[in-house]
């Protein structure tokens, strides 16, 4: 299918065309989607078919059939008399579909919507009995195919007016149809509308998550659009999971809407990014920072205290944090949303990590994300709200861990130097020869370069000197040990916390009451995130 859009805001603005099968507008609650549904409604009256999100869900407990070119026209346009053509019908739907108001009328057709089923099944069972057609399959078949496969717990029960459910394995219990949940309602509801619609419709759905259980829209709108296949689907929503399941659809971000002007924007397809990340990210319109781990890494609730202005997105590791970070970055003319990475040190050296600055990554000026619960403001504010002495309690951790240091200095040296070996190594495969014996003479020269006793030397001098001064925040800088600084330092007990989570948890407890000791935390914390190395 291919359409105009709705007015878009630019200079000049403009009503640009698109090609799609599915397609979803997605934007917050007042960026004017349902009025994006009903303009592209009013411009393609004759071939749209939309289902608004403001609709009655009231089951009709029986119905008598009509004549079926009544029920039809009852249903599609509100209203049925003889003598209406085709341009009377698409005219008056406004009035009698919509009540005068596309936009905000409560739609009310599920009466219409069972008269016209039961109306086709009559008819085609009339058909059937006189000869004139094999064995049909109905409209109605086709819903309760679809609402048993999703909903396979429950069965229907068909009569003449009347429909009845049952749970699968107590046929015996069936009840009435109106009396079936909001999410039984509403499955059977969509499912009627779309099968109903118009051949080759244009049908729009708001709100199409409304009542549905998330793990039932995946396979529920992935039935429905097999269904109809020769129609095309637009999805009006907020809802960034919905958005998710609808992988193959092209996808328009509503941001706003001022008269009769939309401001969005069409997503590219090839995004180097995840979809669902950049519909979230789009969605919150505040500056971004990516985070390595997950929601419930300590960084992560950490983070999310100190940087509240911001979204926070953890994405995993920091290779793709990098790589999300200059995806981002690469696309800001279109999105217009700042973004920042945050990583590990992890044996960084200078020079790299003013690179990584350069590229809006800022890096953990401590070993790793649990170091930061051992900075000094930390350990000094969580003890004082637990009412220990703050000098004793903050000389007693710092004595631990400068301790705990000097005891592991010679494996930390030579971890350290594992790590700026295998760096260096990496450098012999960026040969730039074109035959494999000046290649092989290459990486000769560039190993029998690697200083690899003087790298030594450099590490064990550094580490030596960061003990003889006995500098607490150099040690939390380079000591990496997962897990064991935090026991090794004691700062539980002497807090009188029972253990790391707890200390965690009350740290983040502190951070949250947005008063002047959080304040210092926040300041502590920001101030082991270098931002400009350069």
């Amino acid at each position: 299918m291919n359409i105009q859009l709705p007015a878009k805001k630019g200079q000049p603005n403009t009503n640009p065309t698109l090609e799609f099968n599915q397609l979803v507008v997605i934007g917050a609650n007042g960026a004017g989607k349902t009025r994006f549904g009903s303009d592209i409604e009013s411009r393609y009256l004759d071939q749209t078919h939309r289902i608004s999100a403001q609709k009655s869900l009231s089951f009709p407990m029986e119905v008598s059939p009509k004549s079926k070119k009544r029920a039809e026209f009852e249903f599609l346009y509100g209203h049925y008399h003889e003598n209406n053509d085709d341009q009377w019908r698409f005219q008056e739907k406004a009035i009698y579909r919509w009540g005068g108001n596309f936009n905000t009328y409560l739609l009310d057709d599920y009466h219409k919507l069972l008269v016209l089923l039961h109306t086709e099944e009559y008819d085609e069972s009339l058909n059937f009995k006189e000869g004139r057609i094999d064995r049909p399959i109905t409209k109605l078949d086709r819903i309760q195919r679809i609402w048993e496969l999703v909903l396979p717990h429950r069965k229907l029960h068909k009569m003449a007016g009347v429909i009845q459910a049952y749970p699968s394995d107590q046929e015996a219990s069936k009840y009435n149809a109106s009396e079936m949940s909001d999410g039984e309602r509403v499955i059977f509801y969509l499912a009627g509308e779309v099968i109903c619609a118009p051949p080759d419709a244009i049908i729009v759905i708001d709100e199409p998550e409304m009542h549905i259980h998330s793990s039932l829209i995946k396979p529920f709108f992935d039935l429905i659009e097999a269904e109809r296949s020769d129609c095309s689907f637009i999805y009006l929503t907020h809802n960034i999971d919905f958005a998710f399941t609808r992988q193959n659809a092209k996808k328009i971000w509503a941001k706003s809407y001022e008269n009769n002007v939309w401001d969005y924007e069409i997503l590219d397809e090839n995004l180097p990014i995840p979809e669902q990340l950049y519909l979230d990210v789009l969605g919150s319109r505040k500056p971004i920072i990516f985070i390595e781990g997950d929601n419930s890494s300590i960084d992560y609730e950490l983070y999310e205290q100190v940087y509240d202005d911001k979204t926070l997105k953890p994405v995993g590791s920091c290779d793709k944090v990098m790589q999300v970070v200059k995806a981002f970055r690469d696309q800001q003319g279109f999105h217009h949303i700042e973004s920042f990475g945050i990583i590990d040190r992890d044996r960084r050296q200078q020079a790299d990590i003013i690179v990584l600055n350069r590229n809006g990554i800022w890096v953990l000026d401590v070993a790793e994300a649990e170091n930061l619960l051992l900075i000094e403001p930390i350990v000094r504010e969580v003890a004082a709200h637990m009412g220990q002495d703050v000098d004793d309690v903050f000389d007693q951790v710092r004595r631990n861990i400068i301790g705990f240091f000097a005891n592991q200095i010679d494996s930390q040296i030579l971890l350290h130097y594992k790590e700026m070996l295998r760096r260096e190594y990496l450098t012999l495969s960026n040969f730039t020869s074109n035959t494999i014996a000046s290649a092989l003479a290459e990486i000769d020269a560039t190993y029998s370069g690697i200083g690899k006793q003087a790298i030594y030397d450099q590490i064990d001098t550094e580490f030596r000197d960061i003990l003889a001064r006995q500098d607490y925040d150099s040690i939390l800088r380079v000591f990496n040990l997962k897990n064991a600084l935090i026991p090794k330092s004691r700062v539980c007990e002497l807090t009188g916390i029972r253990n790391k989570n707890e200390y965690k948890n009350v740290t983040v407890t502190l951070l949250k009451r947005k008063d002047a000791i959080s304040n210092i935390i926040k300041a502590g914390i920001d101030s082991k995130i270098i931002k400009d190395a350069g």
